[in-house]
């Protein structure tokens, strides 16, 4: 029997939540399952980012919004969260009276409705919060921090939760004390959160451009815990030209501007991109039936290159990004890449319809029922992005800040 959401809680919900965001583009399945070598590499190039962030004042929005509950006098975790999405639904009407044609306001569509959105700002960001340092307990969940939070407030000497044997409320418990340890005195002087930005009257006056303070924060936070990303480098060296290439394998005519270790990176990506281009299109020539005219004209187009796409270091790519070569997934790049050496159409079809077949439902593929599909519809994507269109919207807001505008 098919489970509902009605078998979990909601910090279980949101965290399966978190790894589907993961493993797909927008609007795109990971038909293929190579959702783990895209994402290894757009964890790389742009940590701290997902597909699914619109805007980088959410950082400090969801940021404020939790310094202001933990000035509150609320300790009910109930009527906390009530709250938060009372607050964070709020943002979103503000920023569309402020400006309706304002781009990458979470909600936008919902609130038009008259609705909100099933995902909120606070769990679109929280991973990217966590791994910046903005939000100081990395191993808390939005509902944990929330538990915690409201359970201090209660009482000013330590917790103690006696024998608890959920892991869930085991870190709840253990880094309540921890928090206890560090200081006594008002909880309100005591925070989680790492954001000098912070004012009382924030919504006051907020906007959704970044204040030059906001941007070079975030700056400093990102080159602080990812010295070593393509990010960082962008936002530490000021190069705004970046903002004006248009996508990812464009970049290449770029690239000579960063170290040599991001270079390299880059080339693996870059190639391992082309690579599973060749498997999307193979695959929608399968679920066409061979009637999909745009796939039919790209394998025209990429069949004389399957000796060179052959010879792309999978193990290289592979060992990156840390998938084991004895992975299914590694598997099905390997046989598709003899298949590639050869010329073999048909093995190549063979193999993508057998790794289909064993990541999903009969029902579910796609290319179990050839013909079947809209034959002008494309499906699984095109070429891999790794997230470069999303961590130019942060960018371009953190240099519309003002950040190094005089470098």
């Amino acid at each position: 029997m098919p489970l509902g959401w009605i078998d979990f809680s909601k910090t279980e919900r949101s965290k399966v939540l978190d790894v589907l965001s993961l493993l797909s583009e927008p609007g795109v399945l990971d038909e293929l399952g190579i959702a783990s070598v895209r994402d290894g590499f757009a964890n790389i190039f742009f940590p701290g980012t997902s597909t699914i962030q619109t805007r980088a004042k959410y950082f400090f929005v969801v940021s404020y919004i939790f310094k202001d509950f933990e000035r509150s006098k609320e300790v009910n975790p109930y009527e906390m969260k009530k709250a938060l999405d009372k607050a964070e639904k709020d943002c979103g009407e503000h920023f569309i009276a402020e400006n309706a044609s304002e781009e990458g306001v979470i909600g936008k569509r919902s609130l038009s409705g008259g609705s909100w959105v099933k995902r909120p700002p606070s769990e679109v960001y929280w991973a990217g919060l966590r791994q910046y340092g903005i939000f100081k307990k990395s191993n808390l969940s939005i509902s944990e921090y929330i538990k915690v939070l409201c359970a201090e407030k209660q009482t000013k000497e330590r917790i103690n939760v006696g024998n608890i044997k959920d892991d869930s409320r085991k870190k709840e418990s253990q880094a309540a004390k921890e928090y206890d340890d560090a200081g006594a005195g008002d909880i309100r002087r005591r925070s989680y959160w790492k954001v000098p930005t912070y004012r009382t009257d924030w919504r006051n006056d907020y906007h959704m451009k970044l204040t030059k303070e906001e941007g070079e924060f975030l700056k400093e936070c990102i080159c602080t815990a990812f010295p070593d990303s393509m990010l960082s480098y962008i936002l530490r060296n000021n190069l705004r030209n970046i903002l004006k290439v248009k996508d990812f394998q464009e970049l290449e005519g770029a690239i000579k501007l960063f170290p040599d270790e991001i270079q390299r990176d880059y080339c693996l990506a870059a190639d391992f991109s082309d690579f599973s281009y060749a498997l999307r299109v193979i695959y929608n020539l399968i679920v066409s039936n061979g009637k999909n005219k745009k796939a039919n004209k790209e394998m025209e187009n990429i069949r004389p290159s399957f000796a060179k796409l052959s010879k792309v270091d999978m193990m290289a790519i592979l060992s990156r990004v840390s998938v084991g070569k004895d992975s299914s997934l590694a598997d099905f790049l390997f046989d598709c890449q003899k298949c590639m050496a050869k010329d073999d159409l048909e093995g190549l079809k063979d193999s993508i319809c057998k790794r289909e077949y064993s990541l999903k439902k009969y029902k579910s593929v796609k290319t179990a029922h050839p013909g079947e599909f809209d034959v002008n519809k494309w499906f699984a994507g095109t070429y891999l992005e790794y997230r470069f269109g999303n961590a130019k919207v942060i960018i371009k807001d953190i240099f519309e800040s003002g950040v190094g505008e005089y470098a």
